[in-house]
């Protein structure tokens, strides 16, 4: 099922950018970023992505054309499956080459995801500029199939894993405009105090966070665990369960699926403990807080356990793999931060120093020097 928005404009292909991303938080979130860099700029902006983004559209420009389309990615262990799968994919090409020739864009940019693959396949076939954003510490599918196709790619983080003579360009990962817009409070640690930590799951949410953490949680010295304040972002599924195994271990909580002032959190955290995907890395750079990051095992290449490398190196993070996270192991760690001024401070530090909030102006000013032609040095 295709959809678009109501109310057709035939744009101007002089100012007209197509933007796809996949339809989850890691890729959505600095593509809006950039869609309001774009859109502030007076360019018509068309945003591809699959049905899944639609959750993102809230907080997007309301003037911009929007289409979604089913696309899942190959699934090679069913028959039936990978042979509708391709079918979705060719039906997805036939759709992004009609848009293609329709609105005839200046410029493409994809921020991966394989709902993106329609798209670049068709602008590359029609010999429209194309620019990637890769957010991870190394190329993902998609971005790593076409990087050698394209006009170049934007990373969000340095060094960036990649196939030799790939065009790369270091802008950092843009983050959410509520996010920028947001003054920051300087980071406060005290051991009297009451402490708050954050636990984000990235926007899927994370099942072992919510078998993980309460137990962790319930190990700490009861001096401490008093004075916490739990802000819990899980799955729907496992929000009823976990409000009660807080109420049980005596910790107050604020357990959601979803948190939309999650800048306000995150200002006000002592502590954050998260999966180590690029929106979610980004975002707590951006306020500079203490980090536990647990990189979710088998994800594509390895890439959450690279970007949470990357922080660790910096001592900008404690990274726990995810077969080494046992509740005695994750209550040593998050003592060990809330006990030590020094180290928290030294953590929340690093953290802002790696922090890129310019990077959607950044990736915007890459953008236009590609389309202009300007000389460009790129990183490989």
């Amino acid at each position: 099922m295709l959809k678009n928005n109501p109310n057709y404009i035939k744009y101007s292909s002089k100012n007209t950018i197509i933007i796809t991303a996949g339809g989850t938080g890691g890729h959505m979130y600095p593509a809006e970023s950039l869609v309001w860099e774009f859109n502030n700029s007076g360019w018509n902006i068309i945003v591809i992505s699959d049905l899944r983004g639609s959750k993102f559209l809230k907080t997007f420009p309301t003037n911009i054309k929007v289409y979604t389309q089913d696309v899942i990615s190959l699934n090679f262990r069913n028959p039936f499956l990978l042979i509708y799968s391709i079918y979705l994919l060719i039906k997805g090409i036939f759709f992004s080459s009609y848009l293609l020739l329709l609105y005839k864009p200046s410029i493409v940019i994809g921020f991966g995801g394989y709902p993106t693959f329609p798209t670049i396949f068709s602008a590359k076939f029609f010999g429209f500029k194309v620019v990637l954003h890769e957010g991870n510490a190394i190329l993902g599918k998609v971005n790593k199939f076409f990087c050698s196709k394209v006009n170049a790619i934007a990373c969000g983080f340095w060094p960036t894993i990649a196939p030799k003579g790939s065009k790369l360009y270091f802008t950092g990962n843009p983050i959410r405009k509520t996010f920028l817009s947001k003054k920051i409070k300087p980071f406060k640690f005290s051991l009297t105090g009451r402490l708050n930590i954050v636990v984000i799951g990235g926007s899927q949410g994370a099942t072992l966070f919510s078998n993980i953490i309460p137990e962790s949680i319930s190990k700490l010295p009861i001096s401490i665990k008093k004075r916490i304040n739990i802000f819990h972002q899980a799955r729907s599924s496992d929000c009823q369960n976990l409000k009660k195994d807080y109420e049980i271990i005596g910790v107050n909580s604020d357990v959601k699926s979803f948190f939309y002032n999650i800048e306000d959190i995150f200002s006000d955290a002592h502590l954050i403990i998260a999966r180590a995907g690029a929106s979610t890395i980004s975002e707590v750079l951006f306020f500079g807080r203490p980090l536990i990051l647990i990189p979710i095992r088998n994800s594509v290449f390895d890439h959450q356990k690279l970007n949470a490398r990357l922080l660790s190196k910096k001592e900008a993070a404690f990274c726990i793999n995810e077969n080494e996270c046992t509740n005695d192991y994750l209550t040593k760690k998050i003592l060990e931060i809330l006990v030590n001024n020094k180290l928290a401070v030294k953590l929340s530090s690093n953290a802002k120093s790696m922090a890129v909030p310019e990077a959607s102006i950044k990736l915007k000013e890459f953008i236009l020097k590609n389309l202009n032609g300007e000389v460009i040095e790129f990183k490989n």
